[in-house]
């Protein structure tokens, strides 16, 4: 079979692979890694697979629809987003007209796994099939001829009527699955003013055992509990995507945490591994803030940790528990002390907009920010996607601002708030992201810091002007 696979454009320099679905104000693109797993199990059956990355290359739907044409599929499989939904479902009705009967069109992603109602309610005649949650499998059984009525995890119309067959088994055995097909990529499309430039994610493990209210995709595709790939083999994708990508400066582990006391063992085992397979590469990950263990933080140096990515969220103890997130701030300034000691960079995540926020509580998080000892940060407003239990909540409160999904940002595809509190106004809350970010970054002594101090190599120079004239162009547009 001839299975075209595509994430389709929105808007300029908008992301549809990371967990928000957004313009970030850093212009960041994240690799389809999840996406190009699943493209890997279908060509290890046989199937010619074509994948375009139209929404990181900025490539409009026309255009995507002329490869199409050429390339007559016999099914396409189209990502989609809250935000993006209704164009989407325009690149799908696009496809529908230019092959007519003759291809079938899938729709993935944790939108239409939540929303599979409304989608077909807005897009009956764009597309056939959805496939929900975690979508490898589906994908296998879509493209092996089966009959609907046979395939598991999948919903469609049949007389009319929504019918939503027996769901997916999650994969086990994540070590079973083949390397990502990532020569369907280049890795010089993907910025991130936090990574090494160029970079390359790898998924270690699918799921998450954590209980924040507003993660997406351990709500809606890859479930609360943790399968893991061995260290061998996620050791072997590295020198397998080494090999593909020679140039590659660092490898991001995109676990949704990999660094946290549930992950110790694991994570134990396969820095000892990095060292005895003399592997030399730099690596960052995820990690929870409540994990403090200098022992390992060194061990993890030594192995070519550069720097981890953490979810810190908020100054306040009582807003953490509201997000399901229950964290202690001592915790997590020992937590940032003990990896700097070790050497390592920290780019700190943190959100405005939990459930009971106030004015004070934003200051708060600012200058919690300023205190630790960070490298770089992230001020986001909290979003709570259809699905998930934030969104469940936020709803049944009154809480909730859009009214349809483009409105989960704004009309250049920013990054806006979804949420509005008696006590906290959306603008101000998109107001605090702002000065988040400008109080942080626009120190003399941060600046400093980052370009003349904190400076090792050309990669990391590149990456952080990169972030800084893109960000810079962020805000003259909005004057």
């Amino acid at each position: 079979m001839k299975i075209f696979i595509v994430n389709p454009f929105f808007c300029i320099d908008f992301c549809k692979s990371a967990r928000w679905f957004c313009r970030s104000r850093g212009r960041v693109q994240r690799h389809p890694d999840y996406l190009l797993e699943a493209v890997a199990q279908l060509e290890q059956d046989g199937h010619i697979c074509r994948f375009i990355d139209a929404a990181c290359k900025n490539l409009p739907h026309q255009e995507v629809l002329e490869v199409v044409g050429d390339f007559q599929p016999d099914m396409v499989v189209i990502q989609t987003t809250t935000p993006s939904i209704y164009s989407d479902l325009d690149f799908a009705f696009g496809c529908k007209q230019l092959l007519k009967d003759k291809v079938r069109i899938v729709l993935v992603g944790a939108h239409v796994s939540t929303e599979p109602e409304d989608t077909f309610s807005i897009g009956r005649d764009c597309f056939d099939v959805i496939a929900i949650g975690e979508y490898d499998l589906t994908l296998k059984e879509l493209a092996s001829g089966k009959d609907l009525s046979e395939v598991r995890g999948i919903c469609y119309l049949q007389n009319g009527r929504l019918v939503k067959n027996t769901n997916q088994q999650l994969i086990e055995n994540l070590d079973e699955l083949e390397f990502p097909a990532w020569q369907h990529i280049d890795p010089y499309d993907y910025h991130d003013a936090g990574k090494l430039y160029p970079f390359l994610t790898l998924l270690g493990s699918r799921g998450c055992e954590g209980t924040c209210s507003f993660c997406l995709f351990p709500q809606l595709m890859y479930g609360r509990r943790q399968r893991v790939k061995s260290a061998q083999r996620i050791l072997d994708e590295v020198e397998y995507d080494y090999k593909l990508f020679p140039r590659l400066k660092e490898i991001m582990f995109e676990d949704d945490t990999l660094v946290s006391f549930s992950n110790r063992a694991r994570l134990e085992e396969l820095c000892l591994k990095i060292q005895r397979r003399n592997l030399r590469f730099v690596w960052s990950a995820n990690a929870r803030p409540d994990f403090v263990d200098e022992k390992l933080f060194l061990l993890m140096k030594k192995s070519g940790c550069r720097m981890l990515c953490v979810g810190f969220e908020s100054a306040s103890e009582k807003l953490l528990v509201a997000l399901g997130k229950p964290l202690n701030l001592e915790t997590m300034k020992g937590f940032s002390r003990a990896a700097r000691k070790a050497g390592l960079r920290l780019h700190g995540c943190f959100m405005f907009g939990a459930p009971g926020e106030t004015k004070e509580s934003c200051l708060a998080t600012i200058d919690f920010a300023q205190s630790l000892p960070l490298d770089s940060v992230q001020f986001s407003g909290v979003c709570p996607y259809p699905g998930t239990a934030l969104y469940c909540w936020a709803k049944a409160k009154g809480f909730l601002l859009p009214r349809t999904w483009q409105e989960w940002v704004d009309k250049n595809g920013e990054q806006v708030t979804v949420l509005e509190y008696p006590q906290l106004k959306k603008e101000e809350i998109d107001h605090f992201i702002d000065q988040g970010l400008c109080r942080f970054y626009f120190r003399p002594k941060k600046i400093l810091q980052a370009f003349l101090f904190w400076t090792r190599s050309p990669a990391e120079l590149k990456s952080k002007l990169y972030g800084v004239f893109r960000y810079l162009w962020y805000l003259i547009g909005k004057r």
